[in-house]
């Protein structure tokens, strides 16, 4: 199997899992007050310091364990998007988690503007600044587009919003950024980043939260007040420690000669929507009269594993990113190749030539 969807999820490393298991020997409770528990506490302590200080967490932060990506996300917005006096601006290429949660406050009052996006999938700046102005609370932009692999500058941005008005709270989803660009929280001056341990060769069901100003978050999930208050529920330890493990071996790795090498070797008509200026892990690309389901089934048959864009949207019949600058009659075909660790150059060609034949011979079965 030639696995080519590690922008959906990668494969738990050896180290991570081994840490997992090594944890789960130390059963306690973290909350509870003898001899071993508090042991447990003190190792979660020293990776909560770890995540901030590998992040690079500005003076009076702190980074809080959740069980997810999706739950850091939403605990964010309904902590911020609290008055319907205000206006919330959010990027029209978030993930699901951002994008469904500001529809959702959208669709019961509150001033939610979606920022629409250039051609590669990254926020359209001209569009933010005409709806920056003296009644914006909050914005949401994602630093790595999920679907395309575009960049967001986040620390540019940030500084344009705050000249607006430096009391704009800003959230950005870090989730496909780690590993794959420098991450500098104090140079990006934001209140809050999202990120998730699945994404970096560690365990599902956990996610953390980089929170600025800790006194002004208002906590999603309520009970016995682990996480200083700001995220109840028994902390995973196990989890923790192997997102730890995950972090730490953290590298990052050059795929842009991957990237060519795919590119290069593709044909048909299709549209390549990840361009220079986007992380080269992750491809988006569209053929033109096909469907990107098939083609995913024709090349699993094939031993190659790819996507056709976020998991968390492959039951949607139009992919909602792609649909705002691709033509209809290509986006039907949209497919996403997202590269890991353990593939090679040559695994790159290979994909490159199956998927031109896969589309070809659909494309020709379809018109006879």
């Amino acid at each position: 199997m030639f696995y080519f969807d590690n922008a959906s999820t990668t494969k738990i490393s050896t180290k991570s899992l081994n840490e997992y298991v090594k944890a789960s020997e130390m059963f306690f409770n973290p909350s509870a007050l003898y001899e071993q528990a508090i042991a447990v506490k003190s190792k979660i302590e020293e990776a909560r310091q770890f995540f901030l200080n590998t992040l690079k967490g500005k003076d009076g932060a702190t980074f809080i364990f959740t069980g997810s990506a999706t739950e850091s996300n939403n605990a964010v917005l309904y902590s911020n998007i609290t008055r319907k006096d205000k206006k919330y601006l959010i990027s029209a290429g978030e993930h699901s988690s951002v994008y469904e949660t500001a529809k959702h406050l959208k669709e019961i009052g509150y001033n939610v503007v979606f920022i629409p996006l250039n051609k590669n999938g990254s926020i359209n700046v001209d569009a933010l600044k005409q709806e920056l102005d003296n009644s914006v609370a909050f914005v949401s932009i994602i630093n790595v587009s999920n679907e395309t692999g575009a960049i967001n500058d986040i620390p540019s941005i940030s500084k344009l919003i705050k000249s607006y008005n430096k009391n704009i709270i800003i959230h950005s989803d870090g989730v496909q950024a780690l590993g794959k660009i420098n991450i500098d929280l104090k140079n990006f001056n934001i209140d809050y980043y999202t990120i998730s341990a699945h994404k970096i060769n560690g365990p599902k069901g956990i996610g953390g939260l980089y929170i600025a100003n800790p006194n002004k978050f208002k906590p999603l999930i309520l009970g016995g007040g682990q996480e200083m208050n700001m995220r109840s529920g028994t902390e995973n330890f196990p989890a923790i420690m192997a997102f730890k493990q995950a972090l730490k071996d953290l590298s990052f790795k050059n795929y842009s000669l991957y990237k060519q090498a795919f590119i290069s070797n593709l044909k048909g008509d299709y549209i390549l929507v990840s361009d220079e200026k986007c992380v080269d892990n992750i491809i988006s690309l569209c053929f033109k009269g096909t469907r990107g389901e098939t083609l995913e089934h024709i090349l699993e048959e094939k031993g190659f594993i790819i996507g056709t864009g976020s998991a968390c949207n492959s039951k949607a019949k139009i992919n909602r990113v792609l649909q705002n600058f691709v033509p209809r009659d290509y986006i039907s075909g949209a497919v996403r190749i997202s590269f890991g660790s353990e593939i090679t150059k040559e695994d790159c060609v290979n994909l490159a030539k199956e998927l031109s034949k896969a589309a070809k011979d659909y494309k020709e079965k379809i018109s006879k």
